[in-house]
């Protein structure tokens, strides 16, 4: 009989998780287009690259605050700029 109140909660818990790290992908009223630009090189490659796509103003903030980084020991980095 123990098992199923901590069950109910570990599910509970598992939904609010996955809701929370859902929300900054979900569409919000208001939420308009960004231009997402991505400059990026790595290790291997000698000359930067350009990636360029559009998506929500809150999924660019989220890739932008998640993906850029400088490693100045290789040179290699990633820089995310939304563009509105």
């Amino acid at each position: 009989m123990q098992g199923k109140p901590s069950a109910a909660r570990d599910l509970a818990a598992s939904l609010i998780v996955v809701m929370a790290l859902a929300l900054p992908f979900m569409p919000f009223p208001g939420d308009g287009a960004a231009r997402m630009k991505v400059h990026f090189r790595t290790q291997a490659s000698d000359k930067p690259q350009l990636l360029s796509t559009q998506t929500s103003r809150s999924v660019c903030r989220v890739m932008a605050a998640a993906l850029s980084y400088d490693n100045p020991e290789t040179g290699a980095f990633t820089r995310v700029k939304c563009l509105d």
